[in-house]
């Protein structure tokens, strides 16, 4: 999410579960009321459904999605996106039961009833996986379903939103996992102070190609000019 826009729908989707999160933890003993938490927040969006259809931009991706499962053009359909797109991809990805992919997206455990069409709690284990960077607090919103990855974020501790950044996620993601012979993106080095890729062929070094400036968000500067 970047615009105001964005984030008031994220605001007005995942609100309850948001909301059903705090007083959970506020709460004695309030894990015991997670059984019964989606059958509540079902009844919220009941009476929330026409601001909330407004919103609801997982209706158009799922629809997407079942036109192209029809036209029977293609073998495999996957669907990723990150932070709102995220949550929408996991949405869409329960709702047509393809593999759904998420960097930072908010969860739908808990809400996974407040959606239409409903989705089960197999479905989100089967489908859908969440790419969840430290310090992040927009994957932190409903609880995380079975399958997800904690990743590592080198950004500032007093940088709020820095964990949020998709680029540094994959970042992350490629020099943990691996890069499968692609070349990682110039901006790990340049701008969140990754080492330079080892060069393996070619005529061009990484730094000819990305430059010579080295930064980490603040903590060093390595920049000419």
């Amino acid at each position: 999410s970047t615009t105001a826009w964005e984030w008031l729908t994220d605001a007005q989707l995942w609100s309850a579960a948001a909301l059903a999160q705090v007083v959970r933890g506020i709460l004695p003993f309030g894990e015991v009321f997670t059984p019964i938490i989606h059958q509540l927040l079902n009844g919220m969006s009941f009476i929330e459904s026409n601001s909330l259809d407004e919103v609801a931009l997982y209706k158009q991706t799922t629809e997407l999605v079942r036109y192209l499962q029809a036209t029977g053009n293609y073998a495999k359909i996957h669907i990723t996106g990150q932070s709102l797109g995220g949550g929408i991809s996991l949405i869409t990805g329960a709702q047509t039961k393809i593999p759904a992919i998420a960097i930072s997206g908010p969860n739908n455990k808990l809400s996974r009833k407040t959606f239409d069409p409903i989705f089960s709690l197999d479905d989100t284990k089967q489908f859908l996986f969440n790419v969840i960077p430290e310090r992040d607090i927009v994957p932190r919103v409903d609880d995380r379903g079975m399958q997800h990855q904690e990743i590592r974020c080198r950004a500032r501790p007093n940088d709020l939103f820095g964990c949020h950044s998709a680029i540094r996620s994959l970042c992350e993601i490629m020099y943990t996992c691996g890069s499968y012979n692609r070349p990682p993106l110039c901006e790990c080095a340049t701008n969140f102070g990754y080492p330079e890729a080892k060069q393996v062929g070619g005529n061009q070094s990484y730094t000819d190609i990305c430059g010579t400036c080295r930064t980490n968000d603040g903590y060093y500067s390595d920049c000419e000019g």
